[in-house]
């Protein structure tokens, strides 16, 4: 008997210790994101620009978001400038890749949704951070600037018909692109979004861009894969060249219908 309440009492000091250590643990856990709650906006923002952790970044861009949304008018264009100061820093500067693109993610979510001011300076940004990668041959850094070429090309949607969230007056300048131009050499699918994002320059006429883009541009015209040969003809249209040009009248006598009709299309708006 002695014995047996013996073990009952180990097993009960194991099974308090234990219950200590996963209370102790957990608290350690959530401590941060709850702590978050009861920082000011001026503070989350603080938090946003300086930590290293996904989690903590995701969580204090989102009680920033609620809080903004009770403020007057003026005061949320206020605080959402800061936001996207707050996330262009871990863009250009965080050491973790994971919060760098969580970062330009929301940066694209803001610029997405019509709340930014100056969307100009959300596409120079992420150019920025693009040409900051080095050793673009590394898988890892690879797939980083695959993520920020997509996400870039996800910053055109709020200048689209019908319902664009920003005028033409704000599109970038062409010359915000003009770092991007050497990475067409990198590789099939990085020059493949490339010639996404330079197909929604309404002008590619610019002496730099035609250099780099326009021998590409020419290639893509006899390429066996149908798709490109389909695609390139906007870009051949945009960019008053006689190559150019020629090009794009080789394309309106395309075995395939859709090349043809996609190239006389671009030819007639080009005029």
């Amino acid at each position: 008997m002695s014995q047996l309440r013996s073990i009952q009492t180990t097993l009960s000091n194991y099974s308090s210790r234990f219950l200590t250590i996963l209370q102790s643990s957990v608290h350690s856990l959530l401590h941060p994101v709850t702590n978050l709650y009861l920082l000011s906006i001026s503070e989350l923002l603080i938090q946003i620009e300086e930590t290293t952790s996904l989690r903590q970044l995701t969580k204090a861009v989102n009680i920033v978001q609620k809080r903004v949304w009770k403020l007057s008018y003026q005061k949320q264009v206020l605080q959402r400038k800061r936001l996207v100061d707050a996330l262009s820093l871990q863009v250009l500067h965080s050491p973790v890749p994971s919060v760098r693109l969580e970062a330009a993610g929301w940066l694209r979510t803001l610029t997405q949704a019509g709340m930014v001011t100056e969307p100009k300076e959300i596409f120079v940004t992420i150019v920025t951070a693009i040409t900051m990668l080095t050793d673009v041959d590394d898988k890892q850094v690879k797939e980083e600037l695959l993520a920020y070429l997509k996400i870039l090309f996800d910053c055109f949607w709020p200048f689209r018909f019908p319902y664009p969230a920003f005028s033409r007056e704000a599109f970038p300048n062409n010359k915000v692109f003009y770092p991007l131009l050497p990475l067409l050499s990198v590789s099939d699918d990085v020059q493949d979004i490339l010639i996404s994002i330079f197909a929604e320059l309404p002008r590619l006429d610019d002496a730099e861009i035609v250099e780099h883009l326009l021998p590409v541009a020419l290639e893509w015209t006899g390429h066996s894969d149908l798709e490109r040969r389909r695609r390139i003809g906007a870009v051949l249209a945009r960019m008053s060249n006689a190559s150019a040009d020629e090009a794009l009248r080789n394309l309106e006598s395309d075995p395939d219908p859709i090349v043809r009709a996609r190239a006389r299309q671009a030819s007639e708006l080009s005029v």
